[in-house]
């Protein structure tokens, strides 16, 4: 019996997939965001931290599905 059978669990995984990328990848933008600021480079941090959110993200979905396997 797999741990995805009950249709609120599916939900849930789901759920938690979407928002743990959103929050990664705005927390890298806004990050970015600060740090173009700081030094007058814009858009180059908020590019990178950009890449970075995505990443971290990426890494962080693989996990929480690795969990569920």
């Amino acid at each position: 019996m797999s741990k995805l059978d009950n249709p609120w669990q599916a939900f849930t995984l789901i759920s938690l997939i979407g928002v743990d990328m959103a929050v990664c990848v705005i927390s890298g933008v806004m990050l970015g965001r600060y740090i173009d600021r700081l030094l007058n480079t814009s858009p180059w941090f908020l590019m990178i931290g950009l890449l970075i959110g995505l990443g971290i993200g990426v890494y962080s979905v693989y996990r929480i599905i690795r969990s569920y396997l």
